[in-house]
């Protein structure tokens, strides 16, 4: 099982960095599959390159458990959410451009498609980071800081840095990553032309419940992999 877990996730690195969401920074984990007080995380690494090799156990105070590799600075942001939200078994950090601008104005992401339905709840700001650790989420407490905010929701936006992705699965971490950005950018798009019409909650939840059900799920997953493997 934690082979099959290690092979999915060097496919996720792949498939986001192809897509765009992950370049030379950021970072996708998952729950440990044996363990649920452990996750796996490449060390310190792009994610495009990562191997299974590069993948590491850790525990939730961020320490390395079986390999000697640098692991990555901002590891306690996989693990105080995981620590907090049990139901999580994928997170992806990532610095997508499109969310970027959303991170900074104080305008709020809806969901404005029906990919985006997932968000249907929102996706709240992070802005209580502290300023020596230029920008990262390094420490424990500031983690912390940000699975609270993060509460019972699907993603979070950090402020002027990039944004978090959660779920309870690597696809639907690696479709939610995706669609999220996709949504930025169509949201945009049409706030420049007028005034958008946004799903309701209950269009985006009924929309959630199609998108993460077996067939859409696995067919995403399989056109990512196809592209990425190419």
């Amino acid at each position: 099982m934690v082979e099959n877990t290690i092979k999915k996730l060097v496919l996720a690195n792949k498939m986001l960095s192809n897509e765009g969401i992950l370049d030379a920074f950021g970072h996708v984990s998952a729950r440990h599959p044996e363990n649920p007080d452990l996750y796996l995380l490449s060390r310190s690494k792009s994610p495009s390159i990562v191997t299974e090799d590069d993948i590491m156990t850790h525990d939730f105070d961020g320490n390395v458990l079986d390999k000697d590799y640098k692991p990555y600075m901002e590891r306690v942001l996989h693990a105080q959410i995981y620590k907090a939200r049990p139901d999580v078994k994928a997170i992806c950090h990532n610095h997508a451009t499109s969310l970027i601008p959303f991170t900074t104005t104080g305008v709020e992401v809806k969901p404005i498609i029906h990919i985006g339905g997932m968000f249907y709840e929102g996706v709240p700001v992070f802005d209580d980071g502290d300023v020596s650790s230029g920008m990262l989420i390094m420490n424990p407490k500031e983690a912390e800081r940000v699975a609270r905010t993060l509460g019972n929701k699907r993603a979070l936006l950090l402020r002027g840095h990039g944004v978090i992705v959660v779920g309870s699965s690597l696809e639907e971490v690696v479709m939610s990553s995706i669609y999220l950005a996709t949504n930025a950018e169509i949201q945009y798009r049409s706030m420049m032309l007028g005034s958008p019409k946004y799903l309701s909650y209950e269009e985006g939840r009924a929309a959630m419940e199609v998108m993460f059900s077996p067939v859409p799920l696995e067919r995403a997953w399989g056109y990512w992999a196809d592209r990425a493997e190419k």
